[in-house]
């Protein structure tokens, strides 16, 4: 059952994105290990080969665990995070405890989106060409407009795998099976799915190199946005996320067209 579309964008909930700079997270990264309990750090040990996917992972259990712990007042060492059987962090314990979020990462940069309702967030950073080259693997002839535009493909990919995420189903969805009835990278547009509404809503961030995509299942009323920085602990050179200081780490405008300020996420970025 698709979830329902909601109220209007001043009756529906809040999106509070959180985001990290990978760079940072490897320098942290070469000082010491991360500050996870020595199960967690083990599980990833055995999944993950030395380097920056086992880096990534790391930080991407800190930063379910640091989001969580201030959405639901937990200490953070009570979040328990475990990787299910398509290698996405979870927590542990019954579903309906926890707030719904979703995680995602490109190359340089970790995302979290959490909300109230079923939510996918996407970021990618793969090249325009290499994506045009196997666009017909995940697009349609309802795509044909959005494509044909610069970056088109990049966008299209990234909105189509945060809607996917958010179904519930990753790329099992089927990206092919999913379309807009409007522009994503202009307004929330609406996904439909197998020649269906989704109940969801999508909307593209282009950040220059990148397209940060995110779905929900009502038109945000606000979308808020925090970086994330890693610090040391100790002496040993254990690393954990912390919300950073940055003066972007605060509200995003809202605006009647999209719920997102977009130049104030840019400059986030770019300032980064």
């Amino acid at each position: 059952m698709a979830p329902p579309t909601g109220a209007g964008p001043h009756h529906a909930p809040s999106l509070h994105i959180h985001l990290a700079a990978l760079s940072a997270v490897y320098a942290a990264a070469e000082q010491g290990p991360p500050e996870l309990p020595e199960p967690e750090r083990a599980a990833l040990r055995d999944r993950y080969a030395p380097g920056r996917r086992r880096t990534q992972a790391q930080a991407s259990r800190l930063l379910v665990r640091a989001v969580l712990s201030r959405a639901t007042g937990l200490p953070a060492h009570r979040v328990s995070v475990v990787t299910d059987a398509d290698g996405r962090p979870r927590p542990a314990g019954t579903p309906t405890r926890w707030p719904c979020f979703n995680v995602s990462h490109d190359s340089g940069l970790l995302a979290l989106v959490l909300g109230t309702g079923p939510c996918g967030i996407d970021v990618e950073d793969t090249g325009e060409d290499a994506l045009r080259e196997v666009a017909d693997r995940f697009c349609g002839g309802a795509d044909r407009a959005l494509l044909s535009e610069p970056d088109g493909a990049r966008r299209l990919w990234a909105a189509k795998e945060s809607v996917a995420k958010a179904l519930g189903h990753g790329l099992r969805a089927g990206l092919s099976t999913i379309h807009f009835t409007g522009h994503p990278g202009r307004q929330w547009a609406e996904a439909t799915w197998r020649g269906r509404p989704a109940g969801l809503r999508t909307r593209v961030v282009d950040l220059g190199g990148r397209h940060l995509a995110v779905t929900a299942a009502t038109v945000p009323a606000a979308v808020r946005l925090s970086w994330w920085t890693p610090h040391h602990t100790g002496t040993d050179g254990r690393w954990e996320l912390r919300p950073s200081t940055s003066t972007h780490a605060r509200p995003l405008v809202d605006d009647d067209t999209s719920g997102i300020d977009i130049n104030a996420v840019r400059a986030a970025w770019t300032s980064w």
